[in-house]
């Protein structure tokens, strides 16, 4: 099974857009400064399709625009 990873620029746009941060973090129950580490450290929480759900609405994309091929 390929691991699937989120594209740079979905890492950097999570970084730097608080109000994105603030919906995944009160999604999955954690603190929007946790969302960050996470997006710094690409950590897999963020591919959860939860999380993908919440980042399809908020950013504008489909699912496969926001991972790498």
């Amino acid at each position: 099974m390929k691991k699937v990873k989120l594209k740079e620029e979905i890492y950097n746009q999570i970084r730097n857009d608080i109000p994105l941060r603030e919906k995944i973090a009160c999604k999955i129950g954690i603190t929007e400064r946790s969302v960050y580490v996470y997006a710094t450290r690409k950590s897999p929480t963020l591919n959860k399709p939860v999380v993908v759900e919440v980042m399809k609405k908020h950013i504008g994309l489909k699912e496969e625009e926001l991972f790498e091929a």
